[in-house]
């Protein structure tokens, strides 16, 4: 009797790169969301100034990554003409000892 030939696992799709300007204003639009309340409140309450720190905070973290990975971008580096870098896991040992 022969067993019945192993089906290759399905492949799954690439996992898509995030979308960091879109992270960047949903979390501005929950800072202006607390500034609006707060306006309408007649000041801070500790719900609208820890959502309008939150929001701002969230805003400042996902610009700083979307910029970082935009200046690591080949398409970037095409654009200016320089040569793209290499991210942490792909970096090569530059130091001339090839020993390992």
């Amino acid at each position: 009797m022969s067993e019945p030939a192993a089906e290759p696992p399905p492949r799954s799709r690439p996992r898509r790169r995030p979308r960091w300007g879109l992270r960047t204003l949903g979390f501005l639009g929950l800072a202006l969301l607390a500034i609006v309340t707060s306006a309408s409140l007649g000041g801070h309450t500790f719900g609208t100034f820890g959502s309008l720190v939150f929001g701002l905070a969230g805003a400042a973290y996902c610009s700083v990554k979307g910029v970082r990975e935009t200046l690591n971008s080949d398409a970037y580096a095409m654009l200016t003409g320089r040569r793209p870098t290499a991210s942490r896991g792909e970096r090569q040992d530059t130091s001339g000892d090839a020993r390992r």
